[in-house]
């Protein structure tokens, strides 16, 4: 029907409840850019965080055992996650990252909204990312937009090489390191500071 929002997935022939709030499906966004995960494992998570009745991995595998198909899971996830558009097969370097990015990304949607959504109890994803599509001038889109230009190795204009040099954490986007480098980071940090100090 035109205009509803998706609050069931049939995966097989049974219909599973979504959890269509917007801050689960920015939690499966999270499990996706957590390096400890297998890409498997990743689906997985995205199984339980949004489809009920699961509430954790051995939910998933369990119903896998009795003849859920976690392949169609997926493909239905992938749908719903993606508004039912097509998403297509190129691969390009993102521009934006929802951890990293997160104050200016709900700065520029509660615009777009008229009100502060972190305070609302419920907000569908469809609604949410709705929303963030029609986000135009704002630090997001200037931001992206740089992003966008390093990307394809365009030349920055004046003021954006301006705001790059003042505000590299700003617009460098963060590649997310696993416990072991943190770790191995931490390690040469304290051997330096006990050279130094």
């Amino acid at each position: 029907m035109i205009g509803a929002l998706p609050e069931y997935l049939a995966v097989g022939r049974k219909e599973y409840k979504i959890r269509s709030d917007y801050r689960n499906v920015l939690q499966v966004f999270e499990a996706f850019s957590d390096p400890e995960l297998e890409h498997g494992e990743k689906w997985i998570v995205a199984i339980y965080l949004l489809l009920e009745p699961f509430g954790c991995a051995d939910d998933v595998y369990a119903a896998a055992d009795s003849g859920f198909d976690i392949n169609e899971a997926v493909s239905r996830i992938i749908w719903f996650i993606s508004a039912g558009q097509n998403m297509g097969d190129k691969k390009e370097l993102p521009t934006y990252d929802w951890a990293q990015d997160e104050q200016i990304i709900f700065s520029a949607i509660n615009k777009i909204s008229g009100k502060e959504i972190r305070g609302m109890e419920y907000l569908h994803w469809w609604t949410f990312l709705g929303y963030f599509n029609e986000v135009g001038e704002s630090s997001l889109t200037f931001i992206i937009g740089i992003r966008s230009k390093l990307n394809k190795k365009k030349k920055l204009e004046k003021h954006e090489r301006e705001f790059l040099n003042n505000n590299p954490g700003m617009v460098r986007l963060e590649k997310r390191k696993t416990a072991e480098e943190l770790e191995q980071e931490a390690k040469y940090k304290a051997l330096w500071n006990e050279v130094l100090g």
